[in-house]
């Protein structure tokens, strides 16, 4: 099986029992769901589908032999993830609590979906698969990198251009498995990854414009699954469905609500003068450096970046997020 990624150029799978998992039409469903809600809709150069980011991950893994079982987890590990992506979380949930929506339904999805039986089929270990806190590779906690987070921060990198491809390719040079996890054996290439990471949270991931998309489109949806425009089942289809049906329905609400996207709609953060209030996540990595046979934290070798996480830190530090919205006239 021959993919084209952007991160990885054109690439052969081999493994056929991967290759199995990747036809399975849960994997398919990841074609049509964004990594960002707001970037497929509004930020067209953000592009990226959660396929390719699972798809990503695992070839991430594999280059660097992890487990048949982890490289298996990482394929799967976003197989869940509701249309639109983290708007879930905001119109089922309410505020960020520590574990997106899709997460929750993890072990539930697979199950309905029937991709465990396939697993197991495939003589996969299904219940630990499932569990992708058995994989330190895969996941793991700020501020430390993951084969997720690496992931996800290239591809978006490329996509939003805060990252070259040469970049990218210094910055996977850098990267080796040391005691079961990620660390980067140069400054340099730390220091690529960490400040484009730190532009994609402070421009995009944490920005005003994508907090007031996430809340008040995740209100909209609440609105429609309430007005039976949309079901719950919707949620475990995909993008382009979900905002099909929107944008199909009749309720003049929902149509009205939908008019205010557009290209007269400015956001932007205001501490002294908001609109909107929204809980911020504040997203810092500090990725492990070899030094020599010793092992530091990036912001320990580089003050450069100390001072540039700290500030940033010291500003949200009420995980706050003070928004102004306006349209031009």
């Amino acid at each position: 099986m021959i993919v084209d990624d952007v991160i990885w150029g054109k690439t052969e799978i081999k493994d056929k029992k991967i290759i199995q998992i990747i036809k399975h039409h849960s994997m398919r469903r990841l074609k049509n769901i964004w990594i960002s809600a707001y970037g497929y809709l509004f930020e067209l150069k953000r592009n990226a589908t959660r396929y390719e980011h699972c798809l990503g991950v695992y070839l991430l893994l594999n280059k660097f032999s992890a487990s048949k079982e982890e490289q298996a987890a990482g394929l799967i590990h976003d197989v869940s993830t509701t249309a639109l992506s983290h708007v879930s979380t905001y119109a089922i949930q309410g505020k960020y609590s520590g574990k997106e929506f899709h997460e929750l339904q993890h072990k539930n999805f697979i199950e309905e979906t029937g991709l465990d039986t396939l697993l197991i089929k495939l003589g996969l270990d299904a219940e630990k698969i499932i569990e992708t806190d058995n994989f330190p590779l895969l996941e793991n906690n700020l501020p430390d990198v993951c084969a997720d987070r690496i992931d996800y921060a290239l591809r978006d990198g490329l996509h939003l251009q805060t990252l070259s491809k040469q970049q990218v390719t210094k910055i996977l040079k850098g990267l080796v498995v040391h005691g079961n996890e990620f660390v980067f054996n140069n400054v340099e290439s730390a220091y690529l990854y960490s400040f484009n990471f730190y532009l994609l949270n402070l421009l995009h991931y944490g920005s005003p414009a994508e907090a007031h998309f996430n809340n008040d489109f995740g209100r909209l949806v609440n609105y429609a699954v309430k007005k039976g425009v949309l079901s719950e089942k919707d949620w475990f289809t995909d993008d382009i469905n979900l905002t099909n049906k929107l944008r199909n329905s009749k309720d003049k609400i929902v149509k009205q609500w939908l008019a205010k996207y557009n290209n007269k709609l400015i956001i932007y953060e205001d501490t002294e003068a908001s609109d909107e209030t929204y809980s911020i996540k504040i997203r810092c990595v500090d990725p492990k450096v070899m030094v020599g046979k010793r092992i530091q934290r990036l912001s320990e070798i580089s003050p450069d970046y100390k001072r540039l996480i700290d500030t940033y830190k010291k500003q949200h530090q009420k995980h706050e997020l003070l928004v102004r919205v306006k349209y031009r006239k």
